[in-house]
């Protein structure tokens, strides 16, 4: 028997097994993995979720059905006898209560947290309304909630400026009195800025006050004017009389403010418009002199002014080095309260620079260079705002700039080869695309038009054997002597009316013949002095259509 449960013990292990491992080889597979894994959350919301939706759909049902039977019962029961009738609705309710007990049960554990999470919602909302402000006291009433103290000294700062124009030190400083401060929960609706907390300060102080425009001039306070209309038209008033023509418009170099608010009403804060005009035609600080005494000198002037002697000089330009004494010096310009500046806007052109592309060319003599296109400048139409003080430019504004045509790059070919390499020489070409005939001579003894010279003659020191090159290619017409005044030369036709002459060649130095084609800087002879010269240079010719004409119009050096 033993042996027989052991037997079916053994088997019904290894079939579990194999179906184990069975059940593992289809979850490898995804598309059963995946049915595998839906099949179980199906079954999971069934068991947490669907039943209990089940069973209170059904105690729901059965409770709607009672509740007709006792709606029905409590009717006949108020028909007949008045009196036991609340004893039926209590007896009711008590059995309601007991016989679905899991349906209440299930509700109020479901009511509970959504009521509990709606009202902590609502706690958290009102709890961010509120913050921790200091409460501002001053003679016994709050004037305000604030986040730090920083914010009264600022309304405090506001506030004397206002209340103490005309004051001075001491008295500035008992304006005010120390306010006390209290920790408190407030709303954050209730809390004030600077602004408000300096008018409720300067209420609290009980001066004598009114609302007005305030005028403040780079940030400081100049005067309060009842109104605003009139504090404005006297400024409007200093620009209209300005000198500005077309596209200028009148300005001031200082900031210009109007705030309403709390003044104090009284004679050194409040002013009219005519005592404001006064007041702004006149000098905030007037001229500062100084008179020169014995033993100063312009360093000592300067530091004892707190100036640098440039400075010193630039307020005093009719004054030289030398000091006498007795002589009067500005030290300090007159300071006005108001500045007027006129701005202009201008449209200017701006040339804009071209850049040079470079290439290498072993045909051209070591140091040389060829342009192959000249560069063109491009031009910029640039819109400023030019500002001037009484006629002098004190600021130059860009507020546009438009290309109106692009740059067009140098093309230039500077030369790597050695002089007189294979008989070619290098030169800087012209605009007209003519190089210099004598690649190692320079020099101009004598230009064309002189005493009636009809080209240019070259020379230098040592001139005698250095080499000549053709200016431009072109076709050798003549080549050696014709008894003429230019002993030995070369005459080349370039084509369209256009030939050179080359003239007092070294007597067996020519090197080409008639009807050969030459190019540019190619060696064609050497310098001399035959025909009719005074010593070794190269007499060189442009014709034009028959006509000698200057050669630097076509060559340069």
């Amino acid at each position: 028997m033993i042996r027989a449960i052991t037997y079916f013990g053994l088997r019904t292990r290894r079939y579990a097994r194999r179906f184990m491992r069975a059940v593992v080889r289809l979850l490898r597979k995804p598309v059963l993995a995946v049915a595998a894994w839906i099949y179980i959350l199906f079954a999971a919301l069934d068991f947490f979720f669907a039943r209990s939706a089940r069973n209170f759909r059904a105690e729901w049902r059965y409770l709607r059905k009672e509740m007709r039977s006792v709606s029905e019962n409590l009717h006949k029961a108020w028909k007949k006898n008045t009196s036991t009738w609340l004893s039926v609705v209590g007896h009711y309710i008590f059995k309601a209560f007991r016989k679905h007990r899991r349906l209440f049960k299930a509700a109020v554990n479901t009511a509970l947290p959504i009521l509990m999470a709606i009202v902590l919602v609502v706690e958290i909302h009102q709890w961010q309304s509120f913050t921790y402000a200091l409460r501002v006291i001053y003679n016994g009433q709050t004037i305000g909630y604030i986040s730090n103290e920083s914010v009264y000294l600022q309304a405090r700062s506001r506030a004397v400026e206002k209340l103490s124009v005309g004051m001075d030190e001491n008295e500035r400083a008992e304006v005010i009195n120390a306010p006390k401060y209290e920790l408190s929960l407030v709303s954050i609706n209730k809390m004030v800025d600077t602004d408000m907390l300096s008018d409720n300060l300067i209420h609290a102080c009980d001066a004598n006050i009114t609302n007005a425009c305030g005028v403040f001039i780079d940030g400081e306070f100049l005067c309060a004017v009842k109104n605003e209309n009139d504090a404005r038209s006297v400024f409007n008033a200093i620009l209209d009389s300005q000198p500005t023509g077309p596209n200028a418009t009148a300005g001031f170099m200082e900031s210009v403010d109007y705030v309403q608010g709390l003044y104090p009403d009284n004679a050194n804060a409040m002013w009219d418009a005519n005592k404001l005009g006064q007041t702004l035609t006149a000098d905030k600080r007037p001229a500062k002199y100084y008179v020169a005494q014995a033993g100063d000198s312009l360093s000592k002037i300067a530091s004892d002014n707190h100036l640098t002697v440039s400075e010193l000089k630039a307020l005093n330009p009719e004054l030289g080095d030398t000091i006498f004494i007795g002589t009067t010096f500005l030290v300090a310009e007159a300071q006005p309260y108001i500045t007027p500046k006129i701005t202009r806007t201008e449209v200017r052109t701006e040339e804009i620079d071209f850049k040079t592309e470079t290439s290498y060319n072993s045909k051209l003599f070591s140091g040389d260079r060829r342009i192959l296109r000249q560069g063109q400048k491009g031009v910029d139409k640039v819109t400023v705002n030019i500002t001037t003080v009484r006629g002098v430019t004190v600021d130059v504004e860009e507020i546009g700039r438009v290309t109106v045509s692009e740059p067009v790059s140098e093309k230039v070919e500077i030369g790597t080869a050695k002089a007189g390499s294979a008989g070619y020489y290098g030169g800087t070409y012209s605009a007209s695309g003519f190089m210099w005939p004598a690649p190692t001579a320079r020099m101009i003894s004598q230009y064309f038009g002189h005493n009636g010279h009809k080209g240019l003659d070259i020379t230098t020191s040592g001139a005698l054997g250095r080499p000549i090159v053709a200016a431009a290619s072109g076709t050798v017409e003549i080549a050696g002597s014709t008894g003429n005044s230019y002993g030995q030369y070369v005459l080349i036709d370039h084509g369209n009316g256009i030939k050179t002459r080359y003239a007092h060649c070294v007597t067996g130095s020519i090197r080409v013949y008639p009807g050969k084609y030459v190019t540019a800087g190619q060696q064609i002879a050497a310098i001399g002095s035959t025909g009719n010269s005074t010593g070794p240079h190269l007499h060189f010719e442009v014709i034009v259509n028959g006509y000698v004409t200057n050669p630097l119009n076509y060559v340069s050096r």
